[in-house]
């Protein structure tokens, strides 16, 4: 009778035991995997500021997955590290050189989107990057970026990034409108002065 009552006992208890949640075991790792990630992500970001501000092109270059793409403000695309390279070298290496010296601070807006179990992270951001050109004018420009990141055998590298300036309202947009506002009054300067002395010519034949 015993056996009896304990097998049915046995068996009433089994739907609530398949109702029973299972123990979160899985959640934690998760999470601690996610947040090593960012951490590794965020130290990679730092890397690469520095390097851009020191000008070690080596070490900016070690951040560089082998097949990244670089879309900079100017709308020029640099592919593979060695295109990244020969654009830097354009723009701050030579007497050719368009920019003498830059700094950037750069920010993300959030933690990254992570995907692919981890091995692949989206981000977006703001800068700031102080310029000095080689003509000697200074200015700051406000910047936004979007990089995506690849983790490739636990190293994270930069698969692809891409910077933006506000097209309508940026110090190098004022500083061209400046000189176009310099040239239309010198030009219409020179106007004025050419029919004073045609006039003159006239009045004198």
């Amino acid at each position: 009778m015993k056996r009896i009552l304990a097998t049915v006992a046995l068996v009433m208890a089994q739907p609530l035991l398949a109702q029973a949640p299972a123990a979160p075991v899985a959640a934690p790792a998760a999470a601690a995997a996610q947040d090593q990630a960012h951490q590794e992500l965020r130290a990679t970001k730092d890397r690469l500021v520095a390097a851009l501000n020191a000008k070690n092109v080596d070490a900016l270059l070690a951040e560089l997955d082998g097949d990244v793409r670089l879309t900079t403000m100017d709308s020029v695309l640099s592919r593979g590290p060695d295109g990244v390279k020969g654009y830097y070298q354009k723009m701050m290496v030579g007497s050719a050189k368009l920019v003498e010296d830059m700094s950037i601070k750069a920010d993300p807006d959030e933690l990254s989107i992570l995907y692919a179990d981890n091995r692949l992270a989206l981000t977006t951001g703001t800068a700031l990057v102080h310029f000095r050109l080689a003509t000697g004018k200074e200015m700051d420009v406000p910047l936004r970026w979007t990089a995506t990141s690849v983790n490739r055998d636990g190293k994270w590298k930069i698969a692809s990034a891409q910077f933006g300036a506000d097209m309508f309202d940026n110090p190098v947009l004022n500083a061209s409108q400046g000189l176009t506002k310099y040239l239309a009054g010198g030009a219409g300067l020179l106007g004025l002065l050419a029919g004073w002395l045609l006039g003159r010519r006239k009045r004198t034949a």
